[in-house]
């Protein structure tokens, strides 16, 4: 009996010494970013029921910290540090935000990882006009975008999230991390 707890602990120490922090599991191998001092970063697309005849494309960002220090690290997820852009499939941004916008969007702020852990964030942002029947929308605090049909699966999304050094070093989260780009495609 204790020779078999045995045998059980060492493989389970043998299998879980060679994680790698950052290391993807099947199946996610070139959806999370390149680590950047410790942060990954990748979108999802989630869609949300039709409203006024469209389909809505809810961005999220998820944000994994992988770095090797057990301080919690303090992301700057606001609108200064944090852009979306619709872009083409070679990465060249294919236009700005167009429609009309009321009021102020839902500020992100600073997000905290622990070690080992990360955090699925809505990007929804709800102030902006949504037109009729159109095939689908994109809208985030960066801008909101109109999907036609002849475009679906044909442009994409990503996201770029900054931070400058500050002090002390070890908690503030820095330099530039751009998610890879994510198909804008619905069902």
């Amino acid at each position: 009996m204790k020779a078999s707890r045995i045998a059980i602990g060492l493989t389970v120490a043998l299998v879980t010494a060679g994680r790698v922090p950052g290391a993807t599991t099947a199946g996610e191998s070139n959806t999370w970013s390149v680590p950047t001092n410790g942060l990954q970063a990748r979108l999802t697309l989630v869609e949300k029921p039709k409203l006024n005849g469209t389909r809505l494309l809810v961005p999220h960002l998820e944000l994994r910290n992988v770095r090797d220090l057990a301080n919690p690290m303090e992301i700057q997820c606001d609108g200064h540090h944090l852009k979306i852009e619709l872009v083409s499939a070679d990465g060249k941004p294919l236009r700005v935000s167009a429609g009309v916008r009321s009021g102020a969007g839902p500020d992100l702020s600073r997000v905290i990882l622990p070690l080992d852990s990360s955090i699925r964030i809505s990007l929804e942002c709800k102030n902006w006009a949504i037109p009729k029947d159109a095939a689908a929308m994109v809208s985030t605090d960066s801008g909101a975008w109109v999907i036609q049909e002849p475009e679906k699966s044909k442009v994409y999304i990503r996201a770029r999230l900054t931070g400058e050094k500050t002090e002390p070093y070890y908690r503030a989260w820095y330099g530039t991390v751009q998610t890879p780009l994510l198909k804008v495609d619905w069902r």
